[in-house]
């Protein structure tokens, strides 16, 4: 996977500018940029938003190059535990959890479009049941089956490509909810790009015969 000059840019400007923390420092920021520069016009979901970095960087992108499609947010903005999943303790408390007035706040700030629902992603919101995505971007509750269900529920609605985040072994369960996309949904979704902190996954792609979109070559 290529990283589009565009992604770097829109990356770059969000970690330079962003009110509050940006996940992981905005490692994967780039990345889930250049997914949402290869897929083209149509929606993009995220499952975990915090201070908006990704969602913003991503609205970023598709406004500079001309896509079409809204930048939604899944997060419930509840209280999370420091020591939940991988971070134990090393967050400090007082950056841990963003707010709904800090996101609103930095997409006003980038001029950039977020439609927010407050909730949690599992069950899936009732205001999202209908709505399809190009892309998508999981790094919400990184803990028991809530990865694995959360990608189950956008690979109902996604047509291109989901990331995972915190695919490291410091997620056991995100480690275990890819190898269950792997063994279980191996046919539907293909590994596109994998480093060692996120991997993304794009849909497979149909018979030869059916001939190969330009933008996955």
């Amino acid at each position: 996977m290529r990283i589009h000059p565009i992604a770097i840019s829109s990356a770059l400007n969000v970690i330079k500018n962003l009110e509050g923390r940006s996940a992981d420092n905005g490692i994967s920021l780039p990345w889930v940029a250049s997914m949402a520069a290869v897929a083209g016009d149509g929606n993009h979901v995220e499952i975990g938003s915090l201070n908006g970095a990704s969602a913003i960087t991503v609205a970023l992108v598709k406004k500079e190059l001309g896509y079409k499609g809204k930048v939604y947010c899944i997060d419930p903005y509840e209280p999370r535990d420091e020591k939940i999943g991988g971070a134990q303790g090393q967050i400090p408390s007082d950056v841990l959890n963003g707010s709904p007035e800090v996101l609103q706040k930095n997409a006003e700030a980038f001029e950039v479009e977020l439609t927010l629902i407050q909730k949690k992603s599992q069950p899936w919101p009732k205001e999202l049941d209908k709505v399809s995505f190009v892309t998508a971007f999981i790094d919400g509750e990184h803990i028991n089956d809530t990865p694995w269900l959360d990608f189950q529920e956008c690979a109902k609605r996604t047509s291109g490509y989901i990331a995972v985040d915190n695919y490291e072994e410091g997620y056991p369960d995100v480690i275990e909810a890819v190898n269950k996309i792997l063994t279980e949904m191996g046919r539907e979704w293909s590994v596109y790009y994998k480093n060692n902190l996120s991997i993304i996954f794009r849909r497979a792609l149909p018979g030869r015969e059916g001939g190969t979109p330009l933008h996955v070559i």
